[in-house]
């Protein structure tokens, strides 16, 4: 409503003029007079008519801006031109003060205008039947009234209404953007969190087999150029370095090359996201190492949902990480198997020496345990009987929804 009047205002004077033009054409003419019959009209020069018409058309042009003033100070210029015997331009001029109060000024303002309105038709026409004692000419002035003031009103009342629901839904709609551009950085949030998983388990699987075999190298070559031979090991070492190294530029180029495709791409084959088939590539890193891995697997990876078979590659990747990490060359048990509907995995191995810093607290457990209630299922990880172990228990649902 304030921008209406911003904008409308340039218009008022049109409006004003248009008015006054009219006006004078019927002062003119002499197609002025109401209610001859009731007490006809003064004895007044047209100049002094047009004078007060220019008046309260001056007064109109502030209808929008100040519609208040502007209607009580037309209704005043009116009270005195109906003393001097009603003219109708003067009704024409106070008619559009009337709707342009209603239209553009308060709510508070309409209602008491709508009020006015009402008891002024009613007054009026009471007023009439008492000076004449004619009901006719007493209906008359009620319904010419009603026509004049109450047409306006209720025309206002019509846009007024429009223009709020137009501002509320643009309201809406702006409500609605808010919510989705909420929506978009709640997503993005979400998919932040998902890579940052991912970059953890990705590049500290990877970097911590390649700083385990460096060291093992670097232990290697010194105790090869101490008693002077060469160590066939060495090169086994340094070759389970490379595979790793390789490795985590694959899986690395395979997420960026995800990220960029786009919704109706074809996903490359490549880019798939790891699952259990290539658990032998991590079971050899390990073993590399010089932990020995026994592992028991008794599922077929292949009928397992995409989402369950790449959960389990990733918490059986970091699980092997940080074994390797914080007792390495201990050995190392894994079983992975499909028991009542669920994807049992548990990784055991002797307690390293570092076990004054518990792993409960670490990066790559909370995202492990994030990973399993994601699918609804559950993790822990804990020492038990001098072992450290992890258990995880992920659900696995046929197509349809139900339990397998």
């Amino acid at each position: 409503m304030t921008r209406s009047r911003s904008v409308g205002k340039w218009n008022d004077p049109l409006i004003a003029i248009g008015l006054f033009a009219i006006g004078v054409l019927l002062y003119l003419v002499g197609l002025y007079k109401m209610w001859t019959d009731v007490g006809g009209v003064a004895d007044v020069p047209i100049g002094v008519r047009i004078g007060m018409l220019a008046l309260l058309c001056a007064i109109d042009s502030f209808r929008r801006v100040r519609p208040a003033t502007a209607l009580a100070a037309g209704a005043v210029i009116v009270a005195v031109d109906a003393a001097l015997g009603p003219t109708l331009p003067m009704w024409l001029v106070l008619s559009d003060l009337t709707y342009a109060a209603v239209l553009y000024g308060t709510a508070r303002l309409g209602r008491g205008v709508c009020s006015l309105t009402a008891v002024t038709v009613a007054a009026l026409t009471a007023l009439v039947y008492l000076s004449t004692r004619d009901v006719r000419a007493a209906a008359g002035a009620g319904v010419v009234t009603a026509l004049f003031f109450g047409t306006p009103v209720w025309w206002a009342l019509v846009i007024r209404r429009q223009v709020e629901l137009t501002e509320a839904e643009r309201e809406r709609s702006r409500v609605h953007e808010a919510l989705a551009a909420l929506d978009r950085e709640a997503a993005v949030a979400h998919e932040r969190a998902t890579m940052a998983r991912d970059l953890h388990d990705v590049i500290a699987s990877h970097l911590s087999a390649i700083a385990i075999h460096s060291e093992a190298a670097l232990s290697t070559a010194t105790l090869s150029s101490e008693r002077g031979e060469p160590d066939d090991g060495l090169r086994e070492m340094i070759g389970a370095i490379r595979s790793s190294s390789l490795a985590g530029l694959s899986e690395m180029r395979s997420m960026i090359e995800l990220l960029h495709a786009g919704d109706c791409e074809t996903p490359d084959p490549r880019s798939s996201p790891p699952r259990l088939t290539e658990l032998p590539v991590l079971l050899n890193a390990a073993r590399a190492t010089g932990s020995a891995v026994d592992v028991a697997i008794d599922v077929d990876a292949a009928e397992l949902p995409s989402v369950v078979d790449h959960t389990a590659y990733r918490i059986t990747q970091e699980a092997l990480t940080n074994a390797l990490k914080h007792a390495p060359g201990a050995p190392i048990s894994m079983s992975i198997s499909l028991q009542h509907n669920a994807l049992q995995i548990e990784i055991r191995n002797p307690i390293g020496p570092d076990i004054s810093s518990p792993r409960a607290r670490t990066r790559g457990l909370a995202n492990m345990r994030h990973r399993a209630e994601l699918l609804g299922g559950s993790l822990d990880a804990l020492p038990v009987d001098g072992e450290w172990t992890v258990c995880a228990q992920l659900p696995v649902h046929t197509p349809n929804g139900t339990d397998r």
